[in-house]
C-alpha cells in the first residue's frame, strides 16, 4: 500500500498498561495481575518506546488503556503525560482519555489528572449487579461505581464513558433494562456495550465447559440486544458505531480513528500501531516488552504491510461498524476507484437482503444488518 493512504492529518496516541487488580473470568487481553514489581521498569520502557517513534507530529487523540492505566500513580501517569509533550504537538483541544476502575481513584487524584489535561475517563463497570460483579472477578462494587462516576463528573471531566457487557452468566433482559436505567440517570455521554465473548483459554471458558457456569441461549442474548438498543435510544443516546452510544455528539474520538481508518501509533506490550500502510504489534510479555527497550531494540513482534487489497476490504468492514458506513468519496480518494467497482455485487446482495442500506455518500447497514454485523463483514474479505 502507499505510504500515505491512510487519511493523515494528525495522529492518535494509544498507551497500553498491562496491568491489573485481578484478572477477570472473560478477559483475554494482554492484561497481567500481581506483576506490581515491574511497574517502574514498564514506565520506563513506555518513555523509551515513546521517544524511540517520537516524530513531533501533531496529536489529536490520546487515549490510556489496559489492563488497568488507573492501576498506575498519578505520579507514573505524569512522567508518561511529559514523554508524549516532549515528542508531539499535542492539540489544545485533544481528546485524551484513560479507562479506570472504579474506586482506583480518589477526588485528588481525579482533580491531579484534569491537570494534566485527561478530559475524558471511561470506567469499566460492566453491569450494576454485584453478584454478577462478583462472578466476574470485578474488584469493585456498585455503590463504588456510582460514587466514582459521579466524583468524576464533579471535578471536570467533559467525556464520562461507561463500559457494560450484556449476556452475563445469569443474566436476563430485565438486568440489562436496571443497567441501562441506572446509567442514564448517572452524569454521563457516552456508553459503550458489548454482548460477552466466551474466549478460548479464559477463565469464563473452562467453568462453561465444566458445566459450573451457564451462559444465556441465543433467544436471550437477542433479547437483550434489542433492549440494549432500544433502551438507550430511548435514553438520549445516539448509536453512532455497532457497540457505542454518544449523547449530544460526544463520540470517542479516538475510537473513530480505528473505524475510519486514520492513523494512530501503539506504545506498550501488545499495543498496536496503524501507520503508513503498516500494521505493527508490539510482544504481549512485559519481560520481553521491558528487555528490548532496555537494549535498545523495537519492541515490534510482527509487521503486516497493508496491500491495496486488503486495504480496501478494512476500509469498508471498518467503516460499516460506524453509523456513516463506507463513505464512496473517502474510498475513492484513498484507493483511486470507486467501492462499487470492487465490491458492487456484494453491495447489491447485502442491500437486497436488507443487511445494507444507501445512505447520503455511500451505504450503511440496516438495523438488521447491525444485528448480524460479522456476517456482513465476512462479504468484503475476499479470497
Amino acid at each position: 500500500m502507499d505510504k500515505n493512504i491512510g487519511r493523515r492529518g494528525d495522529m492518535g496516541l494509544y498507551i497500553h498498561i498491562p496491568f491489573c487488580h485481578t484478572k477477570c473470568i472473560y478477559c483475554d487481553f494482554p492484561a497481567y495481575p500481581h506483576l506490581d514489581a515491574y511497574y517502574q521498569s514498564y514506565v520506563e520502557a513506555l518513555i523509551g518506546e515513546i521517544s524511540r517513534r517520537a516524530d513531533g507530529s501533531s496529536v489529536s487523540t490520546i487515549y490510556f488503556g489496559g489492563g488497568t492505566p488507573s492501576i498506575l500513580p498519578i505520579d507514573a501517569i505524569n512522567t508518561i503525560m511529559k514523554a508524549i509533550y516532549k515528542g508531539f504537538q499535542v492539540q489544545k483541544e485533544a481528546e485524551i482519555t484513560l479507562e479506570s476502575n472504579p474506586g482506583d481513584y480518589g477526588r485528588d487524584q481525579l482533580k491531579a489528572l484534569c491537570a494534566l489535561g485527561f478530559n475524558r475517563i471511561s470506567f469499566g463497570l460492566q453491569t450494576f449487579d454485584n453478584r454478577a460483579l462478583t462472578v466476574l472477578g470485578r474488584s469493585h462494587t456498585v455503590k463504588e461505581a456510582i460514587d466514582n462516576v459521579c466524583l468524576a463528573a464533579a471535578v471536570g471531566f467533559e467525556g464520562l464513558n461507561l463500559d457494560l457487557i450484556y449476556g452475563l452468566p445469569g443474566q436476563t433482559k430485565k438486568d440489562v433494562h436496571h443497567n441501562i436505567e441506572v446509567a442514564a440517570s448517572l452524569p454521563i455521554n457516552h456508553v459503550s456495550m458489548y454482548g460477552l465473548q466466551l474466549e478460548k483459554g479464559t477463565r469464563l471458558s473452562y467453568l462453561v465447559d465444566q458445566g459450573s457456569i451457564s451462559l444465556p441461549d441465543l433467544d436471550q442474548v437477542d433479547a437483550m440486544y434489542d433492549t440494549m438498543v432500544e433502551g438507550l435510544s430511548a435514553k438520549g443516546f445516539e448509536r453512532y458505531e455497532i457497540s457505542n452510544f454518544a449523547r449530544q455528539g460526544q463520540y470517542s474520538h479516538h475510537n473513530l480513528r480505528y473505524w475510519l481508518y486514520d492513523d494512530y501509533l501503539g506504545f506498550g506490550a501488545g499495543a498496536s500501531s496503524f501507520y503508513r500502510g503498516q500494521r505493527i504489534t508490539n510482544t504481549a510479555s512485559v519481560i520481553n516488552y521491558c528487555k528490548a527497550l532496555s537494549n535498545g531494540l523495537a519492541p515490534a513482534q510482527s509487521v503486516e504491510i497493508i496491500d491495496q487489497n486488503r486495504g480496501q476490504e478494512d476500509f469498508c468492514f471498518l467503516g460499516l461498524r460506524t453509523a456513516w458506513g463506507i463513505q464512496a468519496k473517502s474510498f475513492r480518494d484513498l484507493f483511486g476507484n470507486s467501492v462499487e467497482d470492487q465490491f458492487g455485487s456484494v453491495i447489491e446482495e447485502l442491500c437486497g437482503q436488507g443487511l445494507l442500506q444507501v445512505v447520503p455518500g455511500g451505504y450503511a447497514l440496516t438495523a438488521l444488518g447491525a444485528k448480524h454485523g460479522n456476517y456482513v463483514f465476512e462479504q468484503f474479505i475476499r479470497d
